[in-house]
């Protein structure tokens, strides 16, 4: 029994039809990634949610994502903001509950304060410069 009972040339003309479709198709689109000398990612939007148990990687604004059922996340670390000093040692008193805060004393710990709210003001602003944390 024939398996093909149409007409083959039909079925020919057909599939000659469907590769020329195909490779018209395949030449215009354009491919979401380079492999040839490392691989190029085209920014894109967040892809939809994939199906469970299954992550797409994207990039987007220059950097590469992750997309699951969990969310999207970077895949990379984000860059680093400018470095921070070191918050230098201090020579503020020890004091006990029963001493007293004499004038200079007062004056190094405001000065130890103030220096140390500096820094810290520093490093959010470096944490934001990086993209590791909000405004």
């Amino acid at each position: 029994m024939d398996g093909f009972p149409d007409d083959q040339a039909r079925i020919t003309r057909q599939i000659q039809r469907d590769i020329v479709q195909a490779q018209t198709t395949a030449g215009t689109s354009r491919p979401l990634l380079e492999a040839s000398a490392g691989w190029i990612f085209t920014d894109r939007t967040t892809p939809p949610t994939p199906p469970a148990g299954k992550t797409h990687i994207y990039s987007q604004g220059g950097r590469l994502w992750a997309a699951s059922t969990a969310g999207a996340v970077p895949l990379l670390l984000p860059p680093q903001g400018p470095p921070v000093a070191d918050v230098p040692e201090v020579d503020a008193p020890i004091l006990g509950s029963s001493a007293t805060v004499v004038g200079s004393d007062y004056n190094t710990i405001r000065g130890d304060l103030i220096d140390l709210s500096s820094r810290v003001q520093e490093l959010i602003e470096s944490l934001r410069l990086g993209d590791v944390i909000g405004t």
